[in-house]
């Protein structure tokens, strides 16, 4: 080897060392991060930027993880880390982080200041010298800004993290909560079952939720309302009210079944109610009759009892269409995949709408139809079969509406026979930006939370928290096949190997009969 050679080797030897030193320096100083899932579901969303990137003072967060922790926690850390990298990034150095382990010696916090800041221990048994020991760790975050504290006592979920840390932040820098009024009366739904329990819990740190009375003062304190599931009439000044409301710029949304169910007799009774001629004035109708049959559905666990044996049967559920035809455009629903409609009725826009535009937000799929007259909707009971009479999907069941709407008291004949006194009196909207929500189902707020909670903040024109909450991992739902299709392809796997193994041996008969007659 030349003296040449051994002075090139050692300088690609030394400039290799320089190289990993400098990308070394450049990862632990800088940041970023590939994201290539649908969604970027974990990276920072562009509200969460938008936010830290408009702090005036700097918030710091208390990052309190214990070293010791079982394997499946781990990544969590990492996960956290990574996380708070990236919004200090984004927050032009307003955002500034510690991890901070209250177990190890001479901690910066410790375990009694921790735990005083609203960070809880957890416990976790681990293998140690060949037996189990229970044992205490820390996996919360505390952030404080300026005389204010947040805090996520455990970070028991990363899908939901960056919603917690940006609602945190959040509401660490409102002046003030918004308000959403819920319709109680007329057996309206008041979200205060015990299945809303979390939700509520989630909602209610960035706005205010109360009860209203629609006659009353209290609908004027209000930034938005939530009419869910009605099934009597109101009176004829509860619907003054609530039209003046919407004629003031206020926005309403109206989630209202068309069937009032009992789920544990498997019976449906038709709601009765001057609702839904009330909403019809502002340019979006109910069918009068018929539930939504759709092969695209929810599938349903079922117990029957045959003798002395309990049988569970999973069965499809075509009153409970899976919506996958979801508007892309609009900030309620772009960045949901699918959502589970029970019990859904057709809606149908009126024809002629003047200063009211309006934008179709979910529709069922082209395997659905109208079945009308409907009292039993037991699955295991119940023909599915669409009538020849039928009218097919897809149908739309939610829209938003917008524009100038006419008051659905503008008849003063029909005003003056409510005789109440009012002074300021809207005959048509207030401005041109006046909006409602309809969706033709109510019977979903029990289940479907992202969605419940994106009509909320999108009402309250928190845009942002509308995409946040969004960002989940949600399997796509497969579409329905003809049944003919199915056989098809099931006789197709049947006979396609058989067959390619037979082409082989008459290929081979053939080659080897050609070889023998060329001999």
């Amino acid at each position: 080897m030349t003296k040449f050679n051994i002075k090139q080797k050692y300088i690609l030897i030394l400039l290799s060392i320089i190289t990993v030193i400098l990308l070394n320096l450049i990862f632990y100083f800088g940041f970023f991060r590939l994201d290539f899932t649908k969604g970027k579901i974990y990276s920072l969303s562009k509200p969460s930027k938008k936010l830290v990137s408009s702090l005036d003072e700097p918030v710091y967060i208390r990052a309190v993880f214990s070293k010791v922790l079982p394997e499946q926690f781990k990544f969590i850390r990492l996960y956290v880390e990574d996380l708070l990298k990236e919004y200090r990034q984004n927050s032009r150095g307003k955002i500034k982080f510690e991890f901070i382990d209250p177990l190890q010696p001479n901690p910066k916090l410790s375990q009694q200041e921790v735990e005083s800041m609203g960070i809880l221990p957890i416990e976790f048994s681990v293998v140690e010298k060949d037996k189990f020991e229970v044992k205490r760790g820390y996996m919360g975050l505390a952030l404080l800004y300026k005389d204010k504290k947040e805090v996520i006592p455990v970070i028991s979920n990363i899908e939901m993290l960056e919603y917690d840390i940006t609602s945190a932040i959040k509401r660490l820098t409102m002046k003030q909560k918004k308000v959403l009024g819920v319709v109680n009366v007329h057996r309206c739904d008041t979200l205060s079952a015990d299945d809303y329990t979390e939700f509520k819990e989630q909602i209610q740190k960035l706005y205010d939720i109360k009860q209203v009375d629609i006659s009353s003062t209290s609908l004027n304190q209000t930034d938005a309302l939530l009419v869910v599931s009605p099934k009597e009439n109101f009176d004829d000044k509860e619907l003054f009210f609530l039209d003046q409301y919407i004629l003031s710029g206020k926005p309403c949304a109206f989630l209202i079944d068309r069937y009032n169910i009992n789920i544990q007799s498997f019976w449906a009774t038709k709601i009765y109610s001057n609702i839904f001629d009330f909403i019809s004035n502002y340019g979006v109708e109910f069918f009068t009759d018929g539930l939504v049959v759709d092969y695209q559905c929810q599938k349903v666990s079922l117990r029957t009892q045959q003798g002395f044996f309990v049988m569970e049967n999973i069965v499809d559920y075509p009153f409970m269409p899976v919506i996958t035809t979801l508007n892309k455009d609009h900030p309620l629903t772009k960045n949901i995949s699918q959502v589970v409609l029970p019990f859904v009725s057709p809606l149908k826009i009126k024809p002629g709408l003047k200063d009211i535009s309006y934008t179709i937000l979910m529709e069922t799929s082209k395997y659905s139809f109208l079945k009308k007259e409907v009292f039993s909707i037991n699955p295991l009971t119940i023909d599915f079969r669409p009538d020849k009479s039928a009218q097919k999907g897809p149908f739309i069941v939610a829209v938003e509406l917008k524009g100038k709407f006419t008051s659905y008291f503008s008849d003063d004949e029909k005003f003056n026979k409510l005789q109440i006194n009012v002074p300021d009196r809207l005959k048509e909207s207030k401005t041109d930006f006046s909006r409602i929500l309809v969706f033709s189902s109510g019977f979903f707020t029990q289940k479907e939370f992202t969605l419940l909670g994106n009509i909320i903040d999108y009402l309250l024109q928190e845009y942002e928290f509308v995409s946040i909450r969004s960002k989940k991992v949600v399997p796509s739902a497969i579409k329905a096949v003809p049944d003919i299709i199915k056989i098809l392809y099931r006789y197709f796997i049947m006979f396609s190997l058989p067959a390619v193994v037979v082409l082989v041996g008459i290929l081979r008969w053939y080659f080897r009969k050609t070889k023998v007659v060329v001999l």
